[in-house]
């Protein structure tokens, strides 16, 4: 069984609406609660602290890509 070992850093929100979005689609994709998505995009850039399989890590930077946020795919060890 796979297991959730990929972590999404967030580098930039392209504009305040694109930091507001962001926030939902990450606590949307993730799971994470809206305060934790909120607080990564205020801090950014930002590594979110939530484990993902890979497959949902993919997903949330594609969706990320959508709302003009720049994200990319680190594994943990």
């Amino acid at each position: 069984m796979a297991t959730r070992q990929w972590l999404v850093r967030v580098e930039k929100a392209f504009s305040s609406e694109a930091a507001f979005e962001g926030a939902a689609v990450i606590a949307r994709v993730s799971g994470c609660d809206m305060h934790l998505a909120r607080t990564l995009m205020n801090q950014l850039p930002g590594t979110l602290q939530y484990p993902l399989y890979k497959h949902q890590a993919h997903r949330l930077v594609s969706e990320l890509s959508k709302v003009q946020v720049s994200a990319q795919i680190i594994r943990t060890v």
